[in-house]
């Protein structure tokens, strides 16, 4: 029986040891789930134009990044107060899980979700 040796390399610089790539689809479901945290943001709820749940763009120069978040509220939550919520929490989540620098996050809430059935005044008999 023979025995092998291996021998580890001494530790390296973070620098020397090769590079990172996030993808910028890992950034827009990384600003999704973060929104999610946020208590009133409906991410799975079917809103906007094409009739689909919560979705983000980024464009990214450098390690800067600018996102766009589409999403629903749920009722009685306020829409502001939400959004800047959100805001917070994807500028802290993308900041720590990425290290790249949110400069620009802008909220569109285009449905709220169980929101109470408006009357409308008919009477079906």
């Amino acid at each position: 029986m023979t025995a092998t040796t291996v021998a580890t390399p001494a530790p390296t610089d973070a620098a020397d040891r090769g590079s990172l790539t996030i993808a910028d689809t890992v950034v827009e479901k990384l600003v999704v789930a973060a929104a999610a945290e946020v208590e009133g943001v409906d991410t799975t709820t079917r809103s906007g134009t094409l009739g689909r749940s919560a979705r983000a763009t980024v464009r990214r120069t450098g390690d800067q990044v600018e996102a766009d978040l589409q999403t629903a509220v749920r009722y009685p939550h306020g829409l502001a107060a939400t959004a800047d919520a959100a805001r917070d929490r994807i500028r802290t989540r993308i900041d720590e899980y990425t290290g790249l620098h949110v400069s620009r996050i802008d909220v569109t809430v285009s449905v709220l979700s169980g929101a109470a059935p408006r009357a409308t005044g008919r009477v079906v008999a």
